[in-house]
């Protein structure tokens, strides 16, 4: 790769207001915040499922039936030189509705981008403070 193929602060710049805005969406339960950042056949992948661009408002409604003061924070982000490959570590600090327990998860996230859109999202989750 050619020293002007790669990446620039600008495009670094724009990948963390991608970021900022997947944050933006979970934490106001919103996904039009963030869907113009997908590809129209963009995929989500966790532990706990796999959700197309079109679903992804559903799952967030689904997910805040039983949570609910939902803080996202962002760790650490590595961008490829290509910039296809984005790299995000993220707590995801949450209260339980059943019982108002309030636990992070530690999510490392694998993003490939075509186009600077995301075409996967791939969330590996560690073990939450509350030890499950």
């Amino acid at each position: 790769m050619s020293r002007a193929e790669k990446y620039t602060k600008k495009d670094r710049t724009q990948v963390r207001a991608l970021v900022n805005r997947q944050v933006e969406a979970w934490e106001k339960r919103d996904f039009a915040i963030a869907a113009d950042d997908w590809l129209p056949n963009g995929e989500l992948f966790s532990p706990g499922g796999h959700v197309l661009k079109k679903d992804m408002q559903s799952a967030i409604r689904g997910y805040f039936k039983n949570f609910t003061d939902l803080k996202v924070t962002v760790n650490e982000m590595f961008l490829s030189e290509d910039g296809t490959r984005l790299a995000i570590q993220w707590d995801w600090t949450v209260t339980r509705k059943k019982d108002q327990k309030r636990a992070t998860t530690h999510d490392a996230i694998l993003v490939h981008l075509v186009g600077g859109k995301i075409a996967t999202w791939s969330e590996y989750f560690g073990r939450r403070a509350d030890g499950r």
